[in-house]
């Protein structure tokens, strides 16, 4: 009995994981479906415009490459969503977090002198430093005056944005008319992974090593089950002798140590000082990264991988197909509306199946 019941398990969870799977697909593709209507009623070809997105992310090897150095920092914010939501915290901070972190790694990298094999390191770890410094106010807020998480992340997200834009443009702006902070130390840089003219940096294994920490810390330690507990019923975790808002405290600051990193591989990684406004969204694209992947540290890596492609692929798209490269941002919407109709997907799914065993 008990083997048959363990069988019985293992089976149900593999079709629901199936399941969630092919939810997601449908969500994608009913997304790309709705963008390329959208694009055919403003006149253009969506065939076109689909083919050129892709050939600007995968058409050669340097093109991948980009690819692969636009998924990293979306990598790294999705996790930080879903490390949140893990716990029931809904961090809508991240791009705050990612852009604290980067000013972090920007003042270390240019104004601290240590040799490669300490400074490198340092410079990481003050932009996981500042991310999580960031996140422990919304957490604090929460913790002491049950203030949302949703409002208080949304509005740190706008003081960290002009916070770091004056500091770029006052006490911390660079040498020449640029509007940037001064370039950082070669010392603080991170190697190249491929030579030129391929963009692959050490960021990419950062980000990578960042996924497999996650895994292990969520599901292999006793403090990441106390939050998966939590997510699933907070009254029940608390019944269980579970400290809830401990672990909701610990979560967000997780979530903003992982964004910072995106920030500070950013910088070291890529951009060597930080240029003004040069986020493109990473900490929101986080959002439907982590919601692709159903907060799966692993399937984060191929959701960001997506992100990454769209929108390395975007200015192709722009160039040779006359779609303007903010239509990316539309499809990245819509993947999210029909991903908050998983429940009325899994309904029309599961009522077929039902329907052809039934015939």
């Amino acid at each position: 009995m008990r083997k048959g019941a363990g069988i019985t398990l293992d089976r149900k969870k593999l079709q629901e994981t199936g399941l969630t799977l092919l939810i997601t697909v449908i969500a994608l593709l009913a997304a790309l479906l709705v963008g390329a209507l959208v694009i055919w009623a403003f006149g253009s070809n969506p065939i076109e415009a689909y083919g050129a997105l892709w050939q600007g992310a995968f058409g050669t090897g340097v093109a991948f490459t980009v690819t692969l150095g636009k998924a990293v920092p979306v990598m790294l914010t999705g996790l930080a969503v879903a490390v949140a939501f893990k716990c029931s915290v809904f961090n809508i901070g991240a791009e705050g977090q990612l852009l604290m972190g980067a000013m972090a790694a920007a003042l270390v990298g240019a104004y601290v002198h240590l040799p490669m094999a300490l400074h490198l390191p340092l410079t990481i770890l003050a932009s996981m430093a500042a991310g999580m410094a960031w996140s422990f106010f919304p957490a604090i807020l929460k913790r002491r005056g049950n203030v949302s998480v949703v409002i208080s992340t949304i509005m740190f997200n706008y003081i960290a944005q002009y916070l770091v834009q004056y500091l770029i443009l006052g006490p911390f702006k660079g040498p020449g008319e640029s509007p940037a902070t001064a370039t950082i130390n070669a010392t603080a840089q991170l190697p190249d992974l491929l030579p030129k003219p391929y963009v692959l940096n050490l960021g990419f294994v950062l980000a990578l090593a960042a996924v497999a920490g996650t895994y292990i810390l969520l599901n292999r330690t006793s403090r990441g089950y106390e939050m998966r507990a939590v997510g699933l019923n907070a009254s029940a975790a608390r019944v269980n002798g579970i400290d809830v808002n401990q672990n909701m405290f610990l979560a967000l600051l997780i979530s903003g140590a992982l964004a910072g990193l995106a920030g500070g591989i950013e910088v070291t990684g890529s951009l060597n000082k930080i240029v003004n406004n040069f986020s493109a969204n990473y900490g929101f694209n986080g959002i439907p990264v982590a919601l692709m992947a159903h907060n799966n540290p692993f399937a984060i890596i191929f959701t960001a991988l997506l992100i990454g492609a769209m929108r390395s692929g975007s200015a192709m798209m722009q160039s040779s197909a006359g779609i303007s490269k903010n239509m990316i941002d539309v499809i990245q919407g819509l993947i999210i509306v029909f991903l908050c109709a998983e429940n009325v997907i899994r309904y029309y799914v599961k009522n077929r199946a039902g329907g052809k065993q039934h015939a």
